[in-house]
């Protein structure tokens, strides 16, 4: 755009602005006076019988009293629900007695490590009993009667092959104590 056509542009838009600014205030009332100065047509005041207060209302309110429930009114989250009442005396279950649940699997060795092995993209782990030091993948066994189910970088999961019982084992580094 030439210089030429820039300043033609700016003298119509003065023109414009000055036409504005002259109609606002000087032809006549400002815009906001105007709109605001008339009520519509079609307002119609509310049909109101009585328009005395209520005041057994007010004082109903006013005797009112807050009884907490115990929530917090300001949380979103629900109130964990009412604790059931369990009867004072339960009749004793009849039938044969159960034995008792097997005791937890106690395994003789430790998770150390793991490793990503990019040859078969399985998933290593390093378990060790004292000196001895032990490498499994998932589904193979370690002293012969512990299967590896589960390796994760923070957990083994480890089940005995004759009784099916699982254990956990967390990951303990060399300075780690027992957990």
């Amino acid at each position: 755009m030439s210089e030429r056509a820039k300043v033609a542009t700016l003298i119509v838009l003065g023109v414009v602005l000055a036409a504005v600014v002259f109609y606002m205030y000087v032809g006549g009332t400002s815009i906001a006076v105007r709109a605001g100065s008339t009520a519509p047509a079609s307002y119609q005041a509310m049909d109101i019988d009585n328009p005395a207060l209520h005041l057994d209302r007010i004082e109903r309110l006013r005797k009112l009293e807050y009884k907490p429930t115990g929530r917090d009114i300001f949380s979103s989250v629900l109130p964990p629900p009412p604790k059931k009442i369990e009867p004072a005396h339960t009749p004793p279950p009849t039938g044969p007695n159960l034995p008792p649940p097997p005791p937890a699997l106690v395994v003789p060795f430790k998770y150390y490590g793991f490793t990503d092995d990019v040859a078969t993209k399985k998933r290593r782990g390093f378990f060790t009993n004292g000196e001895e030091v032990f490498i499994a993948s998932e589904g193979e066994l370690v002293l012969g009667k512990y299967r590896i189910i589960t390796i994760s970088s923070s957990s083994a999961e480890v089940e005995e092959v004759g009784s099916s019982r699982r254990a956990t084992l967390t990951m303990e580094g060399p300075g780690a104590s027992p957990q």
